[in-house]
């Protein structure tokens, strides 16, 4: 009885972080790539040290993600690492999976709005369940754990921290609009972790652990 009970509570946990994820590669796939909206992330982070240490886009956004989640295991456990693990696997599966857009709608403001509801909705999906994509999202929800500050504001701190550092590679405007990007979603995180239909207490509600 009990291993049935677990059973499902575990499905219902990976059916929900799928859920998240999914929102999160169509944010990326369908909103940020075409429309080219620069965040503060751990891909900017990446270009900053390429230019230092002349190491492969694509190899520096893997050892930076490795080492964000070795940090986060360290610090948030055992199961935030398998759930995290799960996560960064299927979101370029999902990726994969999702096809290109033909049209975009011609308003970035619009663009971006949609990305942040997607991208928000998916985060606090995972954050509920004490996971993270990877990258400074896994480093601020340590962060937050650490000093009791808000989820959302760590987020925007370290977005920001990391666009203005890549100013020189972006250029101002850019760095500018990724930081208030990246700020937004932080505000918005924490407003639909506290007051959103997908609050934090809901979903564990739904999954049996409240």
């Amino acid at each position: 009885m009990n291993n049935s009970i677990a059973i499902r509570k575990t499905l219902k946990e990976y059916g929900l972080l799928s859920i998240g994820t999914f929102l999160i590669a169509l944010a990326v796939k369908q909103y940020m790539i075409p429309c080219r909206i620069i965040t503060g992330s751990v891909s900017g982070l990446a270009l900053l040290l390429n230019e230092i240490i002349a190491i492969d886009d694509s190899l520096l956004v893997l050892i930076l993600n490795l080492i964000c989640l070795l940090i986060g295991t360290i610090n948030l456990g055992k199961k935030f690492g398998v759930r995290s693990i799960f996560v960064s696997l299927m979101l370029p599966i999902m990726m994969k999976l999702i096809p290109d857009r033909q049209l975009l709608s011609g308003s970035y403001v619009a663009e971006v709005m949609l990305f942040l509801s997607l991208l928000t909705t998916g985060q606090c999906i995972l954050f509920s369940l004490d996971t993270s994509s990877g990258g400074l999202d896994t480093i601020a929800e340590v962060l937050s754990k650490k000093t009791a500050l808000p989820l959302g504001l760590m987020i925007s701190l370290l977005g920001v921290g990391v666009a203005i550092l890549t100013i020189y590679i972006y250029g101002l405007e850019v760095a500018i609009s990724g930081s208030l990007i990246t700020m937004l979603n932080g505000l918005l995180i924490n407003i639909v972790s506290h007051a959103g239909n997908i609050s934090f207490t809901k979903i564990r509600k739904l999954i049996g652990q409240a």
